[in-house]
């Protein structure tokens, strides 16, 4: 019994673990994302 807790719980972290490492990789994506269209925004106003 003691073992399969254990192994569940392992699971259960390395789950949300993933699932945060995603969340973080998507939260990057998107800023840099705003980054560069920012970016192109302050070319065409110094033009």
């Amino acid at each position: 019994m003691l073992k399969r807790k254990t192994f569940l719980k392992k699971k259960a972290s390395r789950d949300i673990s993933a699932s945060r490492n995603l969340r973080l990789r998507r939260f990057k994506h998107r800023k840099a994302q705003q980054f560069q269209r920012h970016a192109l925004q302050l070319v065409v106003q110094d033009i």
